[in-house]
């Protein structure tokens, strides 16, 4: 008789705030309900160190569209979960999407693809344009099988971009 774990998924976190670093670390199940969860502790965090909401706001677009394309691609039969890490040393604030699936057959290459505003507004396609456009550097890695990385920077001084 196999033994099923019925048990709820359960989020994991683990934080280290110093004068010079913050940085948390959340495993979440790789499910939408848990989005909020992930946001909630990104805008507290742009709350604590006063980013401006202009900025707030690009940087919670590009985790909500890192971590829906991981919960919609990366287990295609459910299951599964998410690291997310938000880091900020000095004047860089990173955000980090893991999943651990079968990882992307390719990665559209940066400038590739129809930018009309037709396609923009299709249904389908528009979250790599997103993760590419919104940070001010961003990086995609994803080896076949073993899941996808998406590492988004974003400068707290200087410009709004």
């Amino acid at each position: 008789m196999a033994l099923v774990d019925a048990a709820p998924p359960v989020e994991e976190c683990g934080m280290t705030l110093s004068a010079e670093r913050i940085s948390v670390h959340m495993r979440i199940p790789a499910e939408r309900v848990y989005v909020a969860n992930a946001v909630i502790t990104l805008r507290e965090i742009c709350g604590h160190l006063d980013v401006s909401s202009f900025k707030a706001n690009r940087i919670v677009l590009a985790l909500e569209e890192a971590l829906l394309n991981a919960i919609e691609h990366a287990y295609i039969e459910g299951g599964g979960v998410v690291d997310l890490q938000f880091s900020v040393e000095g004047p860089e604030f990173t955000v980090i999407v893991e999943d651990f699936g079968g990882g992307m057959k390719s990665i559209p290459v940066e400038d590739g693809g129809d930018d009309s505003f037709d396609a923009i507004l299709a249904d389908r396609g528009r979250g790599l344009k997103i993760l590419r456009g919104i940070p001010d550097h961003a990086e995609l890695e994803s080896p076949p099988g073993r899941g996808t990385r998406a590492t988004m920077l974003f400068y707290l001084q200087g410009s709004d971009r």
